[in-house]
């Protein structure tokens, strides 16, 4: 939001900004020098919403009854200050500055978010024309009162929590939805999503369904989790298997007002858990396989490889945290351990594991590499002090002192490390 403090002195009905170093300008200085030394603040047409309180901290006992600052006591001047701030709505003052900064658009994220949730604890379904159509009357209120700061930010901030509500039903839209509704065994097909060895000894798969049978079910769910205890050895994402399995809905909410797992389960496309009843078997299919199927599997087969260079080069519990925070596979973790981090709170590391650590990691790792190879000099000699007396550090070749010299100085020597 635009106001009184961002337009210039070019034309003659032009507003004045607020200059905030009068804030701290010292009361002891003349008024002339202050007002040679700083811009002119004195507002053109109407005032601004902080020139009360500027003057007031520039002269705070300019109201006391015509006493001179000096000889009044000080918990009277400073009691009369306060008393003459508050008076003149400093609070609304503070707000208003902060709207014209542009804060405001901060909260943005903050209303769709609560759309969201505005959405999800709704006890009946919005239909989409209901959404779109009070989205669009309040944008055209928004774009119409934009003369009327009152109502613009009224209009924006509905507008907002529209549009919340609109993402969290799209979100819930597009969800495949095929959950099962009671416990049932059946033969189960399907290609494998993902591995994860277990700290119990059990292998848990995620397996996209591609055919029940003995009974067939009539709507089978998309994508199952199940557990075995035994497993193929050359079993990995992208392969096929077959097996007789427990299938069951997810788990709702251990006891009322508590987590529900099932909602984590929806939105994660999984419509059915379980256990396979026996050792499942690969199986071969004929035909191509899709596109996105086949980036996918290339996707969890380098997660996978990831994770099984950590567990091999760490070991042990340790082994499988590290394993969490770089790649997000959580299910070899003991549940010692994880009970453990849940009583210390810090199982929200496990929780935001991932793709999260590994750009915070490569964006420090890139930042410091940058910022060292602008230092050559330095880089160099950290270098060779962490080199053997066997490999004595090369000195830089002899570069010239072309335009652009000190870049490829400074590529030489990232080159270098």
């Amino acid at each position: 939001m635009a106001g009184p403090g961002r337009v210039g002195r070019g034309g003659a009905d032009a507003e004045q900004g607020i200059n905030e170093r009068l804030l701290f300008a010292s009361s002891s200085v003349n008024d002339g020098q202050a007002a040679a030394a700083l811009p002119d603040t004195r507002p053109i047409g109407r005032s601004s919403p902080l020139d009360d309180l500027i003057s007031a901290r520039r002269h705070p006992g300019s109201d006391a009854g015509g006493m001179p600052p000096g000889e009044r006591q000080w918990p009277t001047t400073r009691w009369q200050d306060l008393r003459n701030l508050i008076g003149r709505d400093l609070f609304a003052k503070a707000i208003a500055l902060e709207f014209d900064r542009g804060m405001a658009f901060l909260f943005a994220p903050v209303f769709l978010g609560a759309g969201a949730a505005i959405y999800f604890s709704l006890d009946h379904e919005p239909a989409f024309a209901q959404l779109i159509a009070g989205g669009l009357a309040l944008a055209v209120v928004a774009l119409l009162l934009r003369s009327r700061p009152a109502v613009h930010l009224a209009a924006t901030t509905a507008l907002l929590l529209v549009l919340g509500v609109l993402a969290g039903k799209v979100e819930t839209w597009r969800m495949p939805g095929g959950m099962l509704a009671a416990q049932v065994s059946t033969s189960v097909t399907g290609r494998v999503v993902s591995v994860e060895p277990m700290a119990s000894g059990r292998t848990r798969l995620t397996l996209d369904v591609i055919d029940t049978e003995r009974p067939k079910l009539r709507y089978q769910p998309e994508r199952v989790r199940l557990s075995a205890l035994a497993m193929p050895t050359d079993i990995r994402a992208g392969s096929i298997v077959s097996g007789y399995a427990r299938l069951m809905p997810p788990a709702g909410p251990v006891r009322p007002g508590g987590y529900d797992f099932s909602f984590e389960s929806y939105f994660d496309g999984i419509g059915a858990t379980g256990f396979f009843m026996g050792k499942p078997r690969l199986v071969a299919l004929e035909g191509s396989t899709p596109l996105s199927t086949r980036l996918s599997v290339a996707i969890e087969t380098a997660r996978e490889t990831i994770a099984d260079r950590i567990r091999a080069s760490i070991g042990g519990p340790e082994g499988e945290i590290a394993a969490a925070l770089i790649v997000g596979v959580r299910a070899g973790i003991p549940d010692s351990v994880n009970e453990a981090m849940r009583r210390t709170g810090i199982y929200h590391i496990i929780s935001i594991s991932g793709l999260h650590m590994a750009l915070v990691a490569g964006t420090v790792m890139f930042l410091l590499r940058g910022a060292f190879a602008l230092f050559p000099d330095f880089s160099a000699r950290g270098r060779s002090r962490n080199m053997p007396p066997s490999q004595p550090f090369a000195p830089y070749p002899p570069i010239s002192r072309s335009p652009g010299w000190w870049w490829q100085r400074s590529a030489v020597s990232s080159c270098c490390r």
